[in-house]
């Protein structure tokens, strides 16, 4: 069964598959979800040659590129990590 789309979604496709991709390849990482954040992202992965409708169409060229821009956003600090709780 399809989830559908939750009230606390982000109500863009590219935030809500940034999001995905966070929870899913980067779940040691601990991130914020903040859309200031992911409009930024977009544009490097735009920038360096992405296209979100390759992407949502399965190009699997384009995930990898997204999952790279995501990880050198997470190493130099461009997506914020969430505060440990102890």
């Amino acid at each position: 069964m399809i989830k559908g789309i939750l009230p606390d979604d982000p109500c863009r496709a590219d935030h809500r598959f940034i999001r995905f991709v966070l929870n899913t390849f980067f779940k040691k990482k601990k991130v914020l979800h903040d859309p200031a954040e992911f409009d930024r992202v977009t544009r490097v992965f735009a920038r360096a040659g992405g296209s979100w409708e390759r992407l949502f169409g399965g190009s699997e060229k384009d995930v990898n590129l997204l999952k790279r821009v995501l990880k050198i956003a997470i190493k130099t600090g461009h997506i914020s990590e969430a505060p440990q709780l102890r």
